[in-house]
């Protein structure tokens, strides 16, 4: 454990690259150990901030150039082993589906050095493997400066951002699209493993890129409703200041947010990335619009309401609309609601219950433990 720390704490210390200028201006990718040994006592320059380099190639690490002095300003994170082996990967992975593959491409005008870039038919994708730590106010500020050349940009979690079942800490890599709507990039070098994790309304596709056929696996949301009731309870109980101030809210309304319908619970959508909970935010929906008709415009600005940020490659507002769209067809199939030219009219109300024991009890008499 204590060398662990110490290697760790040299990644921290120096920023390394696979690719570096030579005296005479031509770029000089480190392929090897032997390429390493060969190339040794020649000079090396960074391409971005023109610091002098060293080669290291120890037993440790992927032989690969260092600063000797200073980091460079351009680049992203420390490297590690782990990150070194992962730009590796990407590059053979790209060439091995056909694409162009450039190691840490430089782009002046943005002072960014991008991990790995597939270029195909005059387009250009950068591919950013995240293993150290990475705000996802840091991470749109990057997304935002490839895009500003016209550059897409895929951010790929590295192993310890791997999540079976994506939270908080990995909604920063969730993107969008229209073949696999919400969905993140995990990579493990290690394990040759490359991973497109999709957050579907039912479950987590999981498929994996290794050897010639995908593996694609499925992993349902199983969590018994009993056990999402009783974590509103232990909220309260220890005092979560969000789950307190709600609580206030249907006080006053004379309810207990312990007996919160059962609907609350159904059918979650399960994604990342809000700054509150989903049965929270739709507790908070039934307070302030149960008992009276429902306007569009008003129930648009509930939404405007909560945060995303730490979703930073969504478009403002679409992890907000997916969490509505549940939320509504849930009510509509479950003839709590119907639609009108205004927004829409309560059918009949959702039952609240005097407390999370009267609330289980009714579960069980339903049979939908």
């Amino acid at each position: 454990m204590e060398m662990a720390g110490k290697r760790r704490n040299l990644f921290q210390e120096v920023m390394t690259m696979l690719v570096a200028l030579a005296a005479d201006g031509r770029l000089v990718t480190l392929r090897s150990h032997e390429q390493a040994r060969a190339l040794a006592g020649q000079a090396f320059y960074c391409p971005a901030c023109r610091g002098p380099l060293r080669i290291k190639n120890g037993p440790q690490l992927i032989a690969h150039f260092a600063h000797l002095d200073h980091a460079c300003a351009a680049s992203s994170e420390p490297e590690s082993e782990t990150h070194l082996a992962g730009k590796w990967y990407l590059a053979h992975y790209g060439e091995a589906l056909g694409f162009t593959v450039t190691l840490e491409q430089y782009y002046p005008a943005i002072q960014q050095r991008a991990d790995v870039v597939w270029e195909e038919g005059g387009r250009s994708r950068v591919l950013e493997f995240q293993c150290s730590g990475i705000s996802p106010a840091r991470l749109l500020a990057r997304t935002q400066g490839y895009q500003s050349l016209g550059l897409e940009v895929i951010w790929i979690a590295g192993p310890q951002y791997h999540a079976s079942w994506p939270g908080g800490k990995q909604a920063r890599f969730l993107r969008w699209s229209e073949a696999a709507g919400f969905h993140l990039w995990q990579l493990d070098p290690a394990r040759s493993q490359l991973a497109r994790l999709e957050l579907t309304a039912a479950a987590v596709v999981a498929t994996v890129y290794q050897g010639r056929q995908p593996q694609v696996t499925r992993r349902a949301y199983a969590e018994p409703l009993t056990t999402r009731a009783k974590a509103v309870q232990q909220a309260l109980v220890h005092r979560d200041a969000k789950v307190l101030s709600l609580q206030a809210l249907a006080g006053r309304q004379g309810l207990n947010l312990g007996g919160v319908p059962w609907a609350v619970h159904q059918q979650l959508r399960h994604l990342p990335g809000l700054d509150t909970a989903e049965w929270l935010i739709r507790s908070a929906w039934l307070l302030q619009f149960q008992g009276g008709p429902i306007e569009k415009a008003a129930e648009a600005a509930f939404w405007r309401s909560y945060s995303s940020v730490k979703a930073p490659q969504l478009a403002p507002g679409q992890l907000q609309a997916a969490v509505r769209q549940q939320w509504l067809q849930l009510l509509t199939a479950g003839g709590y609601l119907a639609p009108t030219p205004q927004g829409w009219h309560w059918l009949r109300q959702p039952r609240w219950y005097r407390t999370v024991d009267e609330k289980l009890q009714a579960l069980g008499q339903a049979g939908l433990r």
